[in-house]
């Protein structure tokens, strides 16, 4: 069947050309159709039920979308820090204008902070900043102390040192907005203001953070990766290549390839209405570095074929014309790699097709387009890169002479003899140190820590990396998460009963190391009781009579002024709460176990009120990241058992399905134990290394064996012989791909992503062990596993 396919391919081979580039250019035109989307709930599924219950938190409260400035004073300028007439009065400017912000619904800061004091028998409520120009010694020492006193206030807007504040802006924006137009238009105004602040008012900071901030961030990285990382790999490829290809004429082929193999995977998403999410900077590298090795093997065995065909042809002193020769050598080529090819490419998609195990869209999406961009690597590579060495003439330097074609081909065929004899000699002592470095290095892997820590996906260049550290650092505001405590019945919150457990779960979290601050309705009644009592610091409390609580928050709301209401604390029918929790930077099994604490301490203390697992866009990420770290390890799981499945179907042996087992677990094992001494955490981008890696990894693997087994039977060679066979016909081409994948993938460290460096510099790691284990384990093994027999399987050579 083969032999008909390749006869049939070179017969047409003009007409298969041109077929391709129509097909590869139609599909291509769907790359003008793809879209960043740049929120970053496009991590859940829409039903995801954590999800759901922060859209349920969104619409019982006010909505969560945010723009956060952060003002910090310079120190030399103003050593009092924020507590200074012109960083006040920049505070109070940038909270006014706020307000104009589009989509704001609500700003809230120091300056407009609804201050309560009774004179006589009235409640006054007033700003604590209601005229910038009079910002007097006193008045300042006054906003001081009123900030740092307040217990609603310290460690929300100002710490004790009075080194920064925030202005918080919260918006409701449009339900579509999936490609970011509205957050950007925000973030636009948010910075054009920023600016004019900081030209207006120097000598201090303003950076931005928040959600409306992340967002953004995360859509201007993904186009940095999609160009930086796309053009820095392929000048990584192109320079590999030539390196150690040494043929213009292959490089070129190779680049047409892979580019086209990127096109398509990349227009067909774009056609079906796909998205590009916060991981597919990362997808047109992997494509491309992945779709290299099925070039490079199908160009060395061509580049072989062709000279040993001319040699064959010199020493019986016959002629054939170049076409002839290069023909002959196509022939030879697919005969030897088709299957190899085909099954690498298999074992590819199956690890990548198991990250659809994962509960995150993005990496399955991921999967599926690196899946897709790979079985189109293989089709270009079986189907038009035979085509297109048909068609071009044979490439200059590759056929040998009489005068030197011995040279010229035993070069190469000299180092990997020479190779195979150490390895064979000392294949005893390479098992046994190849195992002993995998037992040392593997048991490390329970060194890492399954965690994610999402306030350092962006590096120090982002400003949302650089608000979040100096926020902690500044106020200990590194994560807030929130709490919804139901009454169970309407107007429940007036019941002094609600509010003395609501008091009491507060001051539960304000023991927590992990926690900087509490905000709670509770305290707003305490002050409202504190005030209507002649401001007695003792009468700061819960108060026993529930008519006396309502009348103090019907008081007190009728006070506000619109747009800083209490609506975004309490329910429309005044059932419940919402208890907003902050914390110093963490990570995610920090909040999960605080969570878990938390819930244990409210189902023992708090019999009357119903406590809700904490949301919060950062909480539902950490449960994220544990069930789709879950899912990815049943999913690798599966990868393994249906990869050994197609590789003992393929060479029907499972014995020979199971050595292949090998080279997939070995590098992980190594490749995650490096990581636990160096890192010592495993977050979901790393978590999808093995995944990715499983199909890569085992290519290697099948292309020795394939060789292997074809030098037991048809040369009938012992399993040494059989070594050196496979060492000599295949062993450069595992080294290019290899290392054409290493540097492809170091490439990511250039990324403004630490998600996306990881992944780089893990599977950089896991593929330089893979190839380790194949040069110097696997064959010590099959020379061990077929020592005094004969093989009889001969699955590659019925393919052919």
């Amino acid at each position: 069947m083969l032999q008909r396919y390749t006869d049939w391919l070179l017969q047409r081979h003009k007409l298969i050309v041109l077929f391709s580039l129509l097909i590869i250019l139609g599909l291509s035109s769907g790359l003008a159709l793809l879209s960043i989307s740049s929120d970053l709930r496009i991590y859940f599924d829409k039903d995801n039920p954590w999800l759901m219950d922060l859209e349920r938190m969104e619409q019982d409260f006010t909505g969560q979308h945010s723009l956060v400035f952060y003002v910090e004073a310079d120190n030399e300028k103003f050593p009092q820090g924020i507590f200074n007439p012109q960083t006040l009065e920049l505070v109070y400017q940038l909270t006014e204008a706020s307000w104009q912000l589009p989509f704001a619904q609500r700003a809230f800061s120091l300056s407009n902070y609804q201050h309560t004091v009774v004179e006589q028998d009235d409640l006054l409520i007033n700003p604590l900043i209601e005229d910038p120009s009079d910002l007097s010694v006193e008045k300042v020492a006054y906003i001081r102390k009123t900030l740092l006193q307040e217990p609603e206030l310290n460690g929300a807007l100002a710490k004790d040192n009075g080194k920064a504040t925030v202005v918080l802006v919260t918006f409701v924006l449009p339900e579509e907005d999936s490609e970011g137009a509205t957050t950007k238009q925000v973030v636009d105004a948010g910075r054009a203001l920023r600016d004019q602040m900081l030209a207006q008012f120097p000598g201090n900071k303003i950076l931005l953070a928040g959600t409306t901030i992340s967002n953004q961030s995360m859509k201007e990285a993904i186009e940095q990766d999609l160009q930086q990382l796309t053009g820095l790999s392929s000048l990584v490829i192109i320079s590999m290549l030539f390196l150690l290809l040494r043929s213009p004429s292959g490089v070129i082929l190779t680049l047409a390839i892979i580019a086209s193999s990127v096109g398509l995977a990349m227009g067909i998403w774009g056609l079906i209405g796909g998205k590009l999410t916060p991981v597919s900077g990362f997808v047109p590298t992997a494509i491309m570095t992945i779709a290299v090795a099925d070039a490079v093997h199908l160009l060395v065995s061509y580049y072989q074929s062709l000279q040993q065909q001319n040699i064959r042809l010199l020493r019986r002193a016959s002629e054939w014309s170049s076409q002839q020769i290069k023909f002959a050598a196509i022939k030879e080529t697919l005969r030897l790699n088709f299957s190899p090819v085909v099954i690498t490419s298999i074992t590819t998609i199956i690890g990548l097709l198991c990250l659809n195990t994962s509960d995150s869209p993005p990496y399955r999406d991921m999967g599926n387009l690196i899946a897709m961009g790979v079985f189109m690597a293989m089709v270009l590579s079986l189907f038009l890169l035979p085509a297109l060495l048909a068609w071009l003439p044979l490439p200059k330097g590759k056929l040998a002479t009489s005068a030197n074609a011995s040279n010229t081909t035993n070069q190469q065929v000299h180092i990997m003899s020479r190779f195979a004899d150490i390895v064979i000699r000392w294949r005893k002592g390479l098992m046994l140190a190849t195992i002993v470095v995998v037992l040392g290095l593997g048991s490390f892997v329970p060194q890492n820590t399954l965690t994610e820590n999402w306030h350092l996906y962006f590096d120090e260049t982002f400003e949302a990396r650089q608000s979040i550290e100096a926020m902690n650092q500044n106020l200990g505001t590194g994560h807030r998460i929130h709490k919804i405590v139901d009454s169970g019945k309407e107007n429940g919150i007036n019941d002094p009963q609600y509010l003395q457990q609501l008091e009491e779960l507060a001051n539960w979290y304000r023991q927590q190391p992990e926690v900087s601050h509490v905000e709670s309705l509770a305290d707003i009644i305490k002050r409202l009781n504190r005030n209507m009592n002649a401001d007695d610091p003792k009468l700061y409390q819960i108060p026993e009579n529930r008519q006396l609580t309502a009348q103090y928050l019907l008081l007190y709301e009728l006070s506000l002024p619109m747009g800083l209401g209490l609506d975004n604390l309490l329910t429309m029918d005044r059932a419940a709460s919402r208890m907003a929790i902050v914390l110093k930077m963490t990570d995610s099994e920090t909040l999960l176990n605080l969570d878990q604490r938390s819930q244990i301490w409210a189902k023992a203390n708090l019999p009357s009120v119903i406590v809700s697992d904490a949301t919060g866009l950062e909480m539902v990420f950490a449960r994220l990241m544990r069930t789709n770290i879950q899912g990815l390890v049943q999913g690798t799981g599966l990868a393994l058992l249906m990869i050994c499945i197609v590789m003992a179907f393929a060479l029907k042996s499972v014995k020979m399905g199971l050595i292949t087992l090998v080279p997939n677990i070995f590098p992980a094992l190594l490749a995650y134990g490096v990581w636990g001494i160096v890192a010592g955490y495993v977050d979901t981008a790393v978590a999808v290394v093995i995944c990715i890696s499983l199909g890569i990894v085992v290519d290697d693997t099948v292309h020795f064996l394939s060789k292997y087994l074809r030098a037991r039977n048809e040369q009938n060679l012992d399993a040494a012989d059989a070594i050196r066979y496979a060492f000599k016909t295949v062993g450069v081409a595992l080294i290019i791909t290899s290392s054409v994948l290493i540097a492809g993938f170091l490439v990511m460290l250039t990324s403004h992503l630490n998600p996306t460096r990881d992944l780089g510099i893990l599977l950089s790691i896991t593929i330089g062990f893979a190839l380790m284990v194949d040069l110097l384990f696997l064959p010590p093994l099959l020379i061990w596993l077929d020592r005094n027999k004969a093989v009889k399987v001969d699955a590659f050579q019925k393919a052919a």
